[in-house]
């Protein structure tokens, strides 16, 4: 009998019941404090390493609050939280896919798992070659030899630029010329279907290596391109040059034994290049609603003073719209309701097509389809497109053939495999923590809203229904509770042995064919729980054509939230809900009502006011610097700044109405205060690695319409009576300016 055992036994023999009940009920407590202590140090760990007391936090609370962060953090892994979590959610996903196949799991992961097996297997990949991107081609009605540009070419049959478009978008769902998507008629609540110009060229099949380069943006749902990174003429250039030299090589690996002259080639490359960015629309306001044409009023609206509308280069619509719906029950006929979206635009295309020859439309259809399908084919294909993206969008890590069949995996089967997080990671109760705080989020800025002195009351009237109506979503989607409908849904998968890319297309084929088959019918829309698409994405969002917000599970983790350590979670998680309320109401989705409708809510007094105040976030902004000559630009980042601070306002005024953590002091952060601790959490999530002001970076932060981290903390602290009070921060101090914005 071991030692421990013995004096165990001495100290329970003898005792009395009542005694020994108590000493049970003693050890039960003591277990639950030090697994409550545990957590709370856990979820002050990443703010504690993070802080510099070197830095002066009534000077710098960023540097305060994030400068170590950046100087002990694995940059070759990740840059930010964001990052690191998404990471470390990539590599359980990883760990599922490489488990054997046991009796519970759901169908649609094990095929997952075989789909990641035919992904690894590159010595299969490699001997295959390219024989599934030529049979696509001639699919889709499009030579295997490079229109115009190999002499074998001109034995192929005749082409049809209708056929092939239709048929592309039919088995691969990619938009080249024109976009289509399903939509809803406002007039009668049925699907139809609605066309429009093509702002960005994102391909339809998993995009691992853009997804591992591209820059991750908070609440960002607009589709990444590579062709809208910058506006600058330098970057541009570099890029032009960088896609051509892409794309000769990729003609020489998928053409070893033609006798290319480089010239040439690279003049033919360069001339496709420059024909699909001529057709790309910018500024395509995706959610302005189309205008009802029938699909014939479309036609004759595009051809309208055309002399001969048979020139083999037009578009020819009844022959799309016959090809489209090939091996459907759908029905769509000239006579249909669709909607269009900048009708301008078919005038603009018409234009560009008569301008351009037969053989110019083939040749880009033809690149377009090698592009999106050659990163799914042998090694040698993935190292040209990760050289390709490092002199893009540099990055100090590599993904792996790993991290690579992860990816697609996950974005084949989103909902299987966060079902699979779903029963790892038990979220009920934090979830209704969450809708709690959502809750109390909602209920002060009504308060806010309704003491503010500028708004007349039709106005607020109006504003508090669409705070009311906004539709949450929470954690994981409610479809996991029955987990045989999950499988249900991802039927259609299945994985052909040894041939991934095929299995690839032909899931892709289906999913196109399922959304075609509800063309005609009427749209649900539930005023509950919205839907969460990916519920692993560590971010959040709101969503102005349907007025609600996601919180997916993905981000309900440290340090964003920490179950037991409020003062953390609403510096934390309250201000980034926050954040996505306010998107409702600020510069933009003020001007939505509480069904996403563009109306106009406010009265002309109101809108002249809020504007007012506006403005003095602009100003502000504008004043905040890139680099020693490069300032930050106050109108392009608005609505996010608008967000930051009243976001943070709304968790502030929550925290304090519910009286968190008072007389609490956290393991390790005991000299702040709880209202500093609030602050430091705040900041915390935003502590990244900072950016090396190359002219790359420097151009994507002039583009985007987010603010660096940086002035996201120091700008919002700012602008807040409550930090400066909570750090004793002396006024006319950096960060206690007399003038300070307030929209509420």
């Amino acid at each position: 009998m071991h030692l421990f055992d013995r004096k165990f036994q001495d100290l329970w023999r003898g005792r009395t019941v009542l005694e020994k009940w108590i000493i049970f009920f003693a050890t039960v407590l003591c277990c639950v404090f030090l697994m409550l202590t545990i957590m709370k140090i856990k979820g002050t760990s990443s703010i504690r390493r993070s802080i510099d007391v070197a830095a002066e936090p009534c000077d710098n609370f960023y540097e305060f609050a994030c400068g170590k962060y950046y100087r002990r953090m694995d940059f070759d892994k990740y840059d930010n939280w964001f990052m690191d979590k998404t990471t470390k959610i990539s590599e359980e996903i990883t760990d599922i896919l490489e488990k054997k196949d046991s009796k519970g799991d759901l169908q649609s992961v094990k095929q997952g798992r075989r789909l990641y097996k035919a992904c690894l297997n590159t010595d299969k990949l490699n001997t295959l070659q390219y024989d599934t991107v030529f049979k696509f081609l001639n699919k889709v009605g499009i030579p295997k030899n490079i229109p115009g540009l190999m002499i074998s070419y001109y034995n192929e049959p005749k082409f049809n630029v209708a056929k092939s478009l239709a048929l592309i978008q039919r088995y691969l769902g990619m938009d080249i010329i024109m976009q289509i998507i399903m939509d809803v008629n406002p007039k009668t609540n049925l699907s139809v279907i609605s066309v429009g110009p093509v702002s960005s060229y994102v391909s339809t099949l998993p995009e691992p290596l853009y997804d591992f380069h591209r820059p991750t943006k908070i609440g960002r749902k607009q589709p990444f391109d590579i062709h809208e990174i910058s506006k600058d003429d330098g970057f541009n250039k570099r890029l032009a040059i960088a896609k051509v030299q892409y794309m000769i090589k990729i003609i020489l690996y998928l053409f070893p034994e033609e006798d290319f002259n480089n010239d040439l080639m690279a003049e033919f490359c360069l001339n496709i290049f420059s024909f699909e960015l001529d057709l790309l629309k910018k500024d395509v306001d995706y959610e302005k609603k189309g205008e009802e044409f029938t699909t014939y009023g479309l036609r004759n609206y595009m051809y309208s003073g055309v002399p001969d509308p048979s020139i083999e280069t037009l578009f020819d619509w009844q022959t799309y719209i016959s090809y489209i719906t090939t091996g459907t029950n759908v029905k769509w006929s000239m006579s249909d309701i669709i909607l269009v979206r900048n009708p301008e635009y078919f005038l603009e295309l018409r234009e560009k097509l008569l301008n351009a020859s037969e053989e110019k439309i083939q040749q880009l259809l033809w690149w377009k389809v090698v592009e999106a399908l050659v990163t799914h084919t042998t090694t040698q294909m993935v190292e040209l497109k990760e050289e390709f993206m490092q002199t893009i969008l540099p990055s100090a890590k590599r993904s792996t053939r790993k991290e690579f069949c992860t990816s697609v995996v996950k974005s084949t089967l989103k909902l299987p495999l966060a079902y699979e997080f779903y029963v790892r990671h038990d979220l009920k109760e934090t979830t209704e923590e969450i809708f709690e705080m959502i809750k109390q989020l909602q209920d002060v800025f009504k308060d806010m809203i309704s003491e503010s002195e500028w708004m007349d009351e039709d106005t607020k009237s109006r504003i508090l229904f669409k705070l009311d109506s906004i539709r949450i979503g929470v954690g994981y989607p409610e479809i996991f509770q029955t987990p045989e409908l999950v499988d249900k849904k991802y039927d259609y998968v299945k994985t052909l042995e040894n041939e991934y890319l095929q299995s690839l297309l032909n899931i892709r084929e289906t999913e196109i064919n399922l959304l075609l088959s509800e063309l005609g019918k009427p749209v649900k829309f539930s005023l509950s729980k919205q839907f969460i698409m990916d519920p692993l994405e560590v971010n959040a969002f709101y969503t102005r054509l349907d007025n609600s917000i996601n919180i997916p599970a993905g981000i309900l983790q440290l340090p964003f939230y920490n179950k037991g350590v409020d003062v953390v979670n609403y510096g934390a998680i309250g201000a980034i809900i926050g954040h996505e309320i306010t998107h409702g109401f600020d510069i933009e989705g003020k001007n939505y009502d509480s069904y996403g409708q563009k109306i106009s809510q406010w009265s002309s007094n109101a809108e002249r006011e809020y504007l007012r105040r506006a403005m003095c976030f602009v100003d502000q902004y504008n004043q905040f610097e890139l680099t020693p000559s490069t300032r930050l630009n106050g109108t392009l980042t608005l609505g996010e700044n608008m967000a930051d601070n009243v976001g943070l306002k709304q968790s502030w005024k929550a925290y304090k109405l519910n009286k968190i953590g008072e007389g609490v002091h956290l393991p390790g952060l005991a000299e702040y205060s709880n209202d500093q601790l609030f602050f430091l959490s705040y900041a915390n999530v935003w502590c990244r690695k900072p950016f090396d002001e190359n002219e790359e970076q420097i151009q994507d932060f002039i583009a985007d319409d987010h603010s660096p981290n940086t002035t996201r903390v120091i700008g919002s602290s700012r602008n807040s009576p409550e930090f400066a009070e909570a750090w004793k921060c002396p006024a006319g101090s950096r960060m206690n300016p007399s003038k300070k914005c307030s929209m509420w």
